[in-house]
């Protein structure tokens, strides 16, 4: 009878389970946890876009200052009319000659020129900038395009760069001045002033961007010219 009566008291009680609040307040809580976890993403997925957008735009950047930096700061060049000026020439940046189209600035000699045994030619280099109009429809400004050429001794017609390669894109203008020791010049020829400058300044105008993204508006480079020519010269011994 007994056992009767415990069999009947256990099938009447009912099955735990959650209760409604229960459930409200887990759902509630889930959401929360669910929303946190959603902002956090964004926030990361964010940081990470505009830290790529902003790699992207500096890297190239620097690494196209970094090349105009090595190239001018090893300028050679030559203010002697005995060897005809074969591998090295004058330093002008007037009255120049054989200039290349879109070309800004003067002709840069310098012994930047990397020796990989490949070639048949020394590490004196003639280097020219560019301006030339953008690859990209879309871009505002121009490409600023540094020209090379490594066979100086042509003797047919005036050497061509063997390679281009565009440094920057969405530049407005490139503007060179020249240190003289006292102040700076915006020009300069060394058949006349018979040396190079201490230093030179190099300043690229960037343009306007069509998409509205904020560029700094220029870049400045200085660089010191640490060779300089002497002009005494010397008798030959009889």
């Amino acid at each position: 009878m007994n056992t009767a009566l415990q069999s009947n008291s256990s099938a009447a009680r009912p099955a735990a389970a959650f209760t409604l609040i229960e459930l409200i307040l887990a759902i509630s809580v889930m959401s929360m946890v669910l929303s946190g976890m959603v902002s956090v993403l964004y926030i990361s997925y964010n940081l990470q876009k505009h830290v790529n957008e902003s790699l992207d735009q500096t890297l190239p950047v620097e690494d196209a200052l970094l090349t105009i930096q090595h190239d001018l700061a090893n300028l050679i060049c030559n203010n002697s009319s005995t060897n005809g000026g074969l591998l090295i020439g004058c330093f002008q940046s007037i009255n120049q000659t054989n200039v290349l189209p879109s070309q800004v600035g003067p002709d840069f000699y310098t012994t930047g020129g990397q020796l990989d045994g490949l070639v048949p030619f020394g590490d004196v280099e003639k280097i020219d900038f560019l301006l030339t109009p953008p690859t990209n429809r879309l871009s505002a400004g121009k490409d600023l395009v540094r020209a090379v050429t490594r066979n100086l001794l042509s003797v047919n017609q005036m050497p061509q760069p063997e390679s281009k390669r565009t440094l920057l894109s969405g530049v407005q203008d490139v503007v060179f001045s020249y240190w003289n020791g006292t102040s700076w010049e915006n020009s300069w020829d060394s058949t006349q002033q018979t040396n190079l400058p201490y230093a030179i300044n190099m300043k690229i105008i960037m343009a306007a961007q069509r998409d509205g993204r904020a560029t700094p508006s220029s870049y400045e480079l200085v660089i010191p010219v640490d060779i300089q020519m002497s002009t005494n010269l010397t008798n030959p011994l009889p």
